[in-house]
């Protein structure tokens, strides 16, 4: 087996982690939570660095993002047990982009893992650095039985020229976390989010409270037309935009087109890009009658984003995956223990996204999918192995206990009628099957482009078609450059 560099890192989650400084004469924490990378970590403490290895065994090394190493314990013991002599060891890590460059430099070297996490946004840009499942091989899964097995936009991300590059654990996708007590008090014909935009944006009107404070509201309907305060606007953009129909590129995805004029979108609108972007933008412009947020209501503890005034009881609604629930519950705890100000948790439910039109008129619904498959290195040596990880990790049985530890929605089609039954996680599951994502060349560059473009039109710099348009040049310059249509160094303004 080859030597492998150890570099881990501990997971947190985004900006909304706590941070605290150890002193030696405190007690020390777990093994388990005592991670090198973090602002926590103490060198005179035990930690865990990997799974215990027996001499002369194979070892696969198994990196993870954003789980705990304990979400896939008992499967891994129990795959170890079906397959002596083979020891998985895990490593868990913290910042994406720091991960992201780990892999790419540890590949490059012959080194990094066996099989690791990706993000489903990455695929394309690292297809290259992959092992396909083996079509020579006795192996279980093949593309025709991934499609019958997972949902579509896994088939569409992980399905390359009828090979499967990787497995998803989860279809994480986007939803409505709001206020219970909020829609009980304020609202006199609903309890909870409405199904379409439509409704939303009443809801909004009449959830929002402005006054003369320096954040400009008592309450905020929702935290939603802005990019700067908001942790996942772009995806929410792109949400909207599959609503709308929009056409990401052209034919041949050599050229974006999502601003031009596409004469089909969603009701028959001309130009559906600069539609959806103009619903996104609403709720950060005061000219709009569901105007409900700013960039002064999240002054108070900016790192904290939308979390911050969703928590204190500032905002109604806010939009995110499934680990977002995770992240509300320890900043309520947090300010529980420092008492500040914060809303009880058991207030907090989950709806699914609004869509354009209700469920009785709609011929399609979408949300976005944004998740980690489990991918193979080309540089492993044991490919078989590898993979045979991977598609024990994503069996029905497995994924059962996934789902458990972590409360994110299956991605198999066999698991999704039982789990939209959850009371509070239900949503998830329940868009899980409808969920899907547009092909990205280059995530970070996306999102600077399409966040530069969204700020640009709540400051009243440009229009919502000015800002579409500028915002479709510089990623044709992306896709041109990654797709080598144009030199490497050609400056695409971003």
């Amino acid at each position: 087996m080859k030597i492998k560099k150890t570099i881990i890192f501990a997971l947190t989650i985004g900006l909304f982690a706590p941070s605290f400084l150890a002193s030696c004469t405190t007690k020390c924490p777990k093994p388990t939570e005592n991670i090198p990378g973090t602002s926590t970590f103490r060198t005179d403490c035990p930690y865990e660095e990997e799974n215990t290895t027996q001499t002369g065994a194979r070892q696969l090394d198994f990196y993870i993002l954003h789980d705990n190493t304990d979400a896939f314990q008992e499967q891994i013991q129990a795959f170890q047990s079906q397959n002596p002599g083979l020891i998985v060891r895990t490593k868990k890590f913290v910042n994406i982009e720091e991960y992201e460059n780990l892999i790419i430099n540890e590949i490059a070297e012959g080194e990094g893992p066996d099989v690791f996490m990706i993000h489903n946004s990455w695929i394309t840009k690292h297809q290259k650095k992959l092992y396909p499942l083996p079509l020579n091989q006795p192996i279980v899964m093949n593309a025709d039985l991934f499609r019958q097995t997972f949902f579509q936009s896994a088939s569409d991300d992980l399905i390359i020229d009828e090979q499967v590059y990787g497995m998803p654990l989860a279809i994480d996708n986007l939803a409505i976390y709001y206020n219970k007590a909020f829609f009980k008090d304020l609202l006199a014909t609903t309890d909870q989010p409405g199904n379409v935009w439509e409704d939303i944006k009443e809801q909004v009107f009449q959830l929002t409270k402005r006054n003369n404070s320096p954040e400009r509201f008592a309450l905020s309907g929702i935290a939603l037309g802005r990019a700067d305060n908001i942790s996942s606007a772009v995806d929410i953009l792109y949400a909207i935009m599959q609503q709308y129909g929009v056409q990401f590129y052209d034919d041949k995805e050599e050229q974006a087109i999502f601003a031009n004029n596409q004469g089909a979108g969603a009701g028959g609108i001309a130009k559906p890009g600069v539609e959806a972007f103009n619903l996104f933008t609403s709720f950060g412009l005061p000219s709009y009658k569901n105007y409900s947020w700013n960039e002064y209501i999240t002054g108070y503890s900016p790192s904290e984003m939308e979390i911050g005034p969703f928590v204190r009881g500032k905002v109604a609604m806010i939009i995110g995956y499934p680990y977002l629930y995770d992240v509300i519950t320890q900043v309520v705890q947090n300010a529980q223990k420092s008492g500040d100000d914060h809303i009880d948790i058991e207030d907090v439910g989950i709806a699914p996204f609004p869509q354009l039109v209700s469920g009785a008129e709609a011929t399609k619904r979408d949300t976005y999918a944004s998740y980690y498959p489990l991918v193979v290195a080309r540089t492993t040596d044991m490919p078989e192995e590898a993979w045979s990880l991977i598609q024990y990790l994503t069996s029905a049985d497995a994924l059962q206990t996934y789902h458990k530890k972590t409360n994110r929605p299956t991605s198999r089609k066999d698991m999704v009628s039982e789990q939209q039954t959850e009371a509070l996680f239900g949503a998830f599951a329940f868009q899980a099957p409808f969920s899907k994502s547009y092909k990205i060349f280059d995530d970070n560059a996306y999102r600077k482009v399409f966040a530069d473009a969204i700020q640009s039109v709540v400051n009243n710099t440009q229009t919502p078609e000015q800002a579409l348009t500028d915002a479709q040049k510089k990623i044709t310059c992306i896709v041109k450059k990654e797709k080598k249509l144009i030199d490497i160094g050609t400056d695409c303004n971003i």
